[in-house]
């Protein structure tokens, strides 16, 4: 595909003689050097899709690989390991290179962690690596060590952190799992299991959700209000904060949603059902 091609596709494109860093662009290298650079912002599915075989190239695959033929359900075989923890960090890169290095890029990433057992590629841009010790770095910390390796290889990668595992067996269904979390979200660098599995489960209960959400008055005021308290564990001045509110004022609102719902947002059990309900809308 020539240039005047791509950018008959991709009106919006522009010419540069070097790949852009920015989020949500992708670049595609071209004669003399240069580079036709992507906002991919407004995209369909079918257009990222055509950018993605622009853009990649199908890894080699490796010849002796018994973690991930175990971890993907084609070998039951568990391959031999002294470990007694393991824990699945699940990656997934977009090049904006044409010609990149990809096992440089697979190496960096694995000597950027420790107690890295394995690492591979599974797709042309997903893969994961298996770690012999949970992970103690934040979420800050570990998007700020993707940004420099990004920035080395004029890459955009995002990570999810995986469950931490005992027993080898149950490595198979937990990687099937997190890959349909990791699947469904694109915006985010760093994806963790405990924020994503809450919306995966209600996503699958919509129905009978729905039917709880009508007896339930649950005005965008009363979400907000909800989504404070919980992302602040109950913490009511902390929640008031956020909210720019006087911690009188939100008291008052909580007693208010009480006397309209029956449902103490002061209490955990609570407070969790109606963060629930309010996920998906």
């Amino acid at each position: 595909m020539n240039t005047q091609q791509l950018l008959s596709i991709y009106p919006q494109a522009t010419i540069a003689p070097l790949p852009s860093m920015a989020k949500n662009m992708v670049c595609v290298a071209i004669d003399a050097g240069k580079y036709i650079c992507i906002d991919t912002t407004n995209l369909s599915d079918r257009e990222l899709s055509l950018l993605e075989l622009l853009t990649q190239t199908r890894p080699s695959t490796t010849t002796d690989d018994a973690w991930s033929e175990f971890l993907t359900g084609r070998n039951t075989a568990i391959p031999h390991t002294t470990a007694q923890n393991l824990q699945l960090l699940q990656f997934r890169v977009r090049f904006t290179e044409q010609h990149a290095n990809r096992a440089q890029w697979l190496s960096a990433i694995a000597d950027t962690f420790e107690h890295v057992l394995h690492h591979a590629f599974i797709t042309a841009n997903t893969g994961y690596l298996l770690l012999t010790k949970p992970l103690t770095d934040t979420p800050a910390d570990l998007a700020s060590l993707l940004a420099l390796i990004d920035n080395d290889f004029y890459t955009n990668t995002h990570l999810f952190i995986g469950s931490t595992h005992t027993d080898s067996q149950d490595l198979p269904a937990a990687f099937s799992l997190e890959q349909q979390l990791f699947s469904q979200n694109q915006q985010d660098t760093i994806v963790t299991l405990s924020g994503s599995l809450l919306p995966f489960l209600v996503g699958q209960h919509q129905p009978e959700l729905q039917a709880l959400r009508n007896s339930l008055c649950l005005d965008p005021d009363h979400k907000q209000l909800i989504s404070a308290l919980y992302h602040t564990q109950g913490n009511v001045r902390q929640a008031a904060s956020k909210l720019f509110l006087h911690r009188n004022t939100l008291l008052y609102r909580i007693e208010k949603f009480e006397r309209c719902s029956g449902l103490n947002l002061k209490k955990m059990d609570d407070l969790v059902y109606c963060y629930l309900l309010t996920l998906g809308q």
